[in-house]
């Protein structure tokens, strides 16, 4: 006898009870195995059913790629400067450009006007490396 109505009479029927199955397959009796965005992984067993690209959220969510341009170990989702290997945030010179303070006066190369004159970052009247 087929008491759930699945075509399966119940010494054949592994899934008693569900309509839809004779056979548990991946996710069980009573759960369905569709695939709903085609990944190949059954939704039931899938964490990002509805993006095709992950089963798994990753770092960057579900929906957003865990790629990394730079190559710098961190994904562009979370990298303010993701074609800048060397910076993940633009810091004062911006990505692309090194935060260098080669004088050591605490104020980067990239807006310091006497970046070799640790008592100025600007010439002054009498310019860099002269004391005014």
């Amino acid at each position: 006898t087929d008491t759930d109505g699945d075509g399966g009479p119940i010494c054949i029927d592994n899934c008693e009870g569900d309509a839809s199955k004779t056979v548990p397959g991946p996710c069980g009796c009573g759960v369905p195995d569709d695939d709903l965005d085609n990944d190949g992984v059954p939704d039931c067993n899938d964490d990002c059913p509805d993006d095709p690209g992950k089963t798994e959220p990753g770092r960057c969510g579900c929906g957003v790629a865990d790629t990394d341009t730079d190559a710098d170990g961190t994904p562009n989702c979370d990298d303010a400067c993701p074609t800048d290997p060397n910076k993940t945030e633009p810091g004062d010179c911006g990505c692309g450009v090194a935060d260098t303070d080669t004088d050591n006066d605490s104020t980067p190369d990239c807006i310091d006007n006497c970046p070799t004159d640790p008592d100025k970052v600007e010439p002054g009247r009498c310019g860099c490396g002269v004391a005014d």
